[in-house]
């Protein structure tokens, strides 16, 4: 990744964390249900070098977790942790505002959906309490994602 932000503000440790063009994205697969290295090489299109510095970082800032699954030597998946978890509210707002600014309604290729009311969320409102948790939101496809990203959303929800 590139020089690190020294500056104590919120926003540039957020970026010393997630400021690549892949880091966001493995979050994202991790979400919608990848575990596997291969899983997100494929899904992310990232280099095996970069991916795997990628995994690492998120690994050490307590964003996924490690685990070795294999019952004999070792071979690992990647799992969300809490804290993981819980970026899927700002990866929601992340979608939300890609879809009204980048996006033509008609072409966005995700959704965000509350899941309590199937109703389709427009917009972020910040409130002193919480009102969605990342239980409470899910992303779908939208009218312009590719058959791909439709299959990989379909079986996960």
């Amino acid at each position: 990744m590139a020089g690190r932000h020294k500056q104590t503000c919120s926003l540039a440790g957020f970026l010393n964390v997630f400021g690549d063009a892949w880091s966001l994205m493995i979050v994202r697969e991790a979400i919608y249900g990848t575990t596997r290295f291969s899983e997100f090489q494929r899904n992310t299109g990232a280099a095996r070098n970069l991916l795997s510095e990628r995994l690492t970082t998120l690994v050490n800032h307590g964003i996924l977790k490690k685990v070795n699954i294999a019952s004999k030597g070792e071979r690992y998946a990647y799992e969300l942790t809490e804290k993981g978890r819980s970026l899927q509210p700002l990866l929601a707002g992340i979608i939300l505002w890609s879809n009204e600014h980048l996006y033509r309604e008609d072409s966005a290729p995700n959704r965000v959906i509350d899941t309590t009311t199937g109703d389709e969320l427009h917009g972020i409102t910040l409130t002193h309490t919480p009102t969605q948790m990342p239980h409470d939101i899910r992303v779908v496809a939208g009218p312009g994602a590719s058959s791909a990203a439709r299959k990989r959303l379909a079986e996960i929800y």
